[in-house]
């Protein structure tokens, strides 16, 4: 090692760095603030894509869950009670769902004869309502003729249309007899399970959060999910029963036959909004159709019915329900296309209380306050 020279120059000295004024400081740490928004944001997106992949492609899995944990909701507050709570939750739980299939299974064996027998006739009521069918868009088909008339003198294609025959794809039911009764069986023993160890599950779920209020919060939303689910079902249940019943009587007044089952029917569509009622409308006009001579004696039971849906869907629920389980229909009309897409016609039953339950959590949880205004 060489020692330096003298006329080697000093090393220079190191530039203090120059110290950050006040604003410097309040806009790197508001820009750091905005960055991590922006990055929560995309994790959010991303997140709720990839629910919504396992939605779609684990629906099988998931919907026995979703519909177990919803009946165990709305039958939660019922075993809390006398004379329930004096027996063994194991065998208060086991009532409980064997009353909800002994219900199900009453209202399946009182619908499913007459639904057979009207599942038979569909072709010949098909054939006896086409020419009613007809009279009613003959003015569009003689505007189609004219349309082929105009093209004919202006020298439109002349060719033979190729003629396609369409045909239904054909369902082997008993290969999906049992994937539905292995579902069923899921659902009866995830409610069973849900009912008899929940209160321990929701007791470890509290232990686990960290602060007192914050475990006070999660109790909270939970109490008022199950109770405000439980009215919320029990209204529209109720509201449901009562416009099928108006409705039957509506159909017997009108001649139509069974009147009965297309009041059990209009009760079960009932419960799920707007989708509901519309595919009850259209299967009353091929009834009265089917039923009926003329075109205005044959619109005579759908449109008693949709009297009697806009007065129950828009006085009668409102009125019971109150302000508090109000919600915006542009907002269930987008629910109710999403997990109908997702999970089909169960999904359209499940979508409005699932709706609900995050109406209710969007309303406690401070942060998502908006989205609750923004549901109502």
């Amino acid at each position: 090692m060489t020692a330096p020279t003298p006329d080697a120059a000093p090393p220079p000295a190191p530039v203090p760095a120059r110290a950050e004024t006040p604003a410097q400081v309040a806009s790197s740490h508001a820009a750091r603030l905005a960055a991590l928004r922006n990055n929560s944001r995309l994790l959010l997106t991303l997140v709720i894509i990839v629910g919504l992949y396992t939605c779609y492609f684990a629906s099988s899995f998931i919907l026995p869950l979703v519909m177990a944990a919803f009946f165990a909701m709305l039958l939660s507050p019922l075993i809390n009670r006398a004379p329930l709570r004096w027996l063994p939750r194991g065998l208060a739980a086991l009532f409980l769902v064997a009353a909800l299939v002994a219900s199900l299974s009453a209202v399946a064996a009182f619908v499913a004869p007459s639904s057979a027998e009207w599942a038979r006739n569909v072709p010949f009521l098909l054939r006896e309502a086409a020419p009613k069918i007809n009279s009613m868009i003959e003015p569009l088909q003689d505007a189609r003729r004219a349309s082929e008339s105009f093209d004919e003198l202006t020298g439109g294609d002349d060719d033979e249309a190729e003629r396609v025959v369409v045909r239904p794809p054909t369902t082997d039911l008993l290969s999906a007899t049992p994937r539905v009764l292995g579902s069923l069986l899921a659902v009866l023993l995830l409610t069973f399970t849900f009912l008899v160890y929940g209160d321990d599950v929701l007791n470890k779920l509290l232990r686990m959060r960290r602060t007192r209020a914050q475990k006070r919060l999660t109790a909270e939303i939970v109490q008022q999910i199950q109770s405000d689910l439980s009215r919320y079902v029990l209204t529209i249940s109720a509201t449901s029963a009562m416009l099928g019943g108006v409705t039957a009587l509506y159909l017997w007044y009108l001649g139509v036959e069974d009147p009965l089952l297309w009041g059990v029917v209009a009760a079960g569509l009932n419960l799920t909004p707007i989708a509901g009622p519309l595919v009850m409308a259209m299967l009353l006009v091929l009834v009265g159709l089917s039923q009926f001579n003329t075109v205005g004696a044959a619109l005579l039971p759908a449109a008693g019915y949709v009297m009697f849906n806009v007065l129950e869907s828009n006085l009668l629920t409102p009125m019971v329900l109150g302000r508090t389980m109000r919600i915006n229909p542009l907002a269930i009309i987008l629910w109710l296309l999403l997990w109908g897409w997702l999970w089909g016609v169960v999904g359209l039953l499940v979508a409005v209380p699932m709706l609900v339950c995050l109406k209710i959590i969007a309303s406690r949880v401070e942060a998502w306050q908006g989205w609750a205004k923004l549901l109502e």
